[in-house]
């Protein structure tokens, strides 16, 4: 078996994953990144389909709102730090949401007072003191954020370095720790549906909880992601990660696609090799995991220590996604909406499931479709453990089930887009199982786990949750969380603990 060593090596190349290689790579470590797919990004990149017509689309795997490039943000600081310049532009709006009786159009900025105001004006009020407390609180979040600091602390120097960073504003904070986002909604007495309905659809697809479980400080994050500014990264998602493979490779870190990494090899309680699927044996002095907390415990196999067994049988089960990958003729898009739509279709039923779509379209983004057409991403919120069992038990009733559900989907897309079906050219479908053929994550989960007391900031998993000396975690598993943004804060905690740690 062929044997070949590197200081760093990266299993998969997401947007965590590349972050961490392209900073290290650009100190000098000699990094090797190992992607299963034939393309980088995972679950934050594009795919490109060609029709037999000549027809060519590029569609993005998910949804396309990206934040943190502003002063301050996670993806600033890494461009700053590479000299690199990210191909992102600003959205204002940020997106639409449509509830079943009324649209809220998400300004960045001033403009969303007035637009919260107007669209819930039955407990004005009080929601005007939810909103104020929310945005205060993820002010001293994002400030914080700015610092770096090791969270959450798993070692004594983590907890040193954090104190050091700690403001006396903080103190706001710390009554927090131990609340919901829906007992803060309580606590101000709102009881609008359309408001908490409203509230419960955003932190669904931000923090993957809604929220009388969320916790109060993520939720008060995630809510702020559109005010603080979205953007949108011009020929789809996987255009960041090119970024960032352009910029690795510059300094001389190397990129192998089509290598699934089958196991992470240790010596001595330490991460010390992988070996692929092609035979090969890649040794490191580091290995950097960009996998999900149950891909680590598969992929170390008897090396598993019971602190990650632990860590796995107590994760909550994390959400799946139904895809629809659509092209249309522009018509179907009405004039003047935003490029991205939230569609609540009923009050009365549960998030997900087609009950809730987020549609991405960017008719104005030519490179991505046919002239005259639009390449349209929708995705649900689903659960990802049932579509794998009826893939592996009950093939039959998985082609049914993937039919009644895009049918469904199409029918909520059509509240925001009326003319969805008549104008209908492409339609593909995705499920969980496809999602992990393509990334190999655990029953094909995406956004990370549900962001619930136990396991969200001080509580949540840091990246030597696996317990195994040399193995680090990046990516949705870990603090904190999904989205671009999150999981580059993460990369840039690991490349600053590689760099002490020599």
């Amino acid at each position: 078996m062929p044997t070949t060593d590197y200081d760093i090596i990266v299993i998969g190349a997401g947007i965590g994953g590349l972050t961490a290689a392209a900073l290290l790579a650009h100190d000098g470590y000699r990094v090797l990144v190992l992607e299963g797919h034939i393309a980088p990004g995972g679950c934050a990149s594009s795919y490109e389909r060609k029709r037999p017509n000549g027809d060519r689309y590029i569609f993005d795997v998910g949804a396309t709102l990206f934040a943190g490039f502003r002063p301050g943000g996670a993806h600033h600081w890494v461009a700053h730090r590479l000299g690199i310049s990210w191909p992102v532009r600003p959205l204002d709006p940020a997106m639409e949401v449509w509830l079943p009786d009324r649209r809220v159009t998400r300004y960045t900025g001033e403009r969303w007072l007035d637009e919260r105001r107007v669209a819930f004006p039955a407990q004005a009020w009080e929601a005007e003191g939810f909103w104020r407390e929310q945005e205060q609180i993820a002010e001293i979040a994002w400030r914080f954020a700015a610092r770096q600091p090791a969270l959450p602390p798993e070692r004594p120097g983590d907890l040193l370095g954090m104190l050091a960073k700690v403001r006396p504003e903080m103190a706001l904070l710390l009554p927090q720790l131990w609340r919901t986002t829906g007992q803060a909604l309580t606590a101000r007495g709102i009881t609008d549906r359309r408001l908490r309905t409203y509230i419960d659809g955003q932190l669904l697809i931000s923090a993957q909880a809604v929220a009388h479980n969320c916790a109060w400080l993520y939720g008060a994050v995630a809510l702020d992601f559109a005010r603080i500014g979205a953007h949108y990264a011009a020929g789809g998602a996987w255009s960041l990660a090119h970024t960032l493979v352009g910029a690795l490779e510059r300094a001389g870190g190397q990129l192998r696609y089509r290598r699934w990494v089958q196991r992470i090899i240790t010596h001595n309680g330490r991460a010390c090799a992988v070996e692929t699927d092609k035979g090969e044996r890649y040794s490191a002095r580091h290995v950097i995991g960009n996998i999900t907390l149950w891909d680590a415990e598969r992929l170390l196999g008897q090396a598993v220590p019971r602190r990650l067994a632990r860590a796995v049988d107590a994760a909550p089960s994390g959400w799946g996604a139904f895809t629809l990958y659509l092209g249309v003729d522009q018509a179907a898009i009405p004039a003047g909406q935003a490029e991205h739509h939230q569609v609540i279709a009923c009050y009365d039923r549960p998030l997900g499931e087609a009950n809730s779509v987020f549609i991405s379209a960017h008719p104005a983004d030519d490179q991505r479709a046919p002239p005259g057409q639009c390449a349209l991403t929708v995705s649900t919120h689903t659960n990802a453990e049932r579509w794998w069992r009826w893939r592996t038990d009950d093939p039959a009733r998985y082609r049914e089930e993937k039919a009644a559900m895009a049918e469904r989907i199409l029918g909520t897309v059509a509240l925001a887009l009326p003319g969805v079906r008549q104008h209908l050219r492409y339609m593909q479908a995705g499920t969980p199982f496809s999602f992990w053929r393509y990334t190999r994550r655990h029953h094909g989960m995406v956004g990370g786990m549900p962001q619930h007391l136990a396991n969200s900031g001080l509580f949540s998993l840091g990246p030597r949750a696996t317990g195994v000396a040399g193995l680090w975690l990046v990516g949705d598993s870990t603090f904190p969380g999904q989205s671009t943004a999150a999981v580059s804060q993460g990369a840039i905690r690991v490349y600053h603990a590689i760099r002490r740690a020599g």
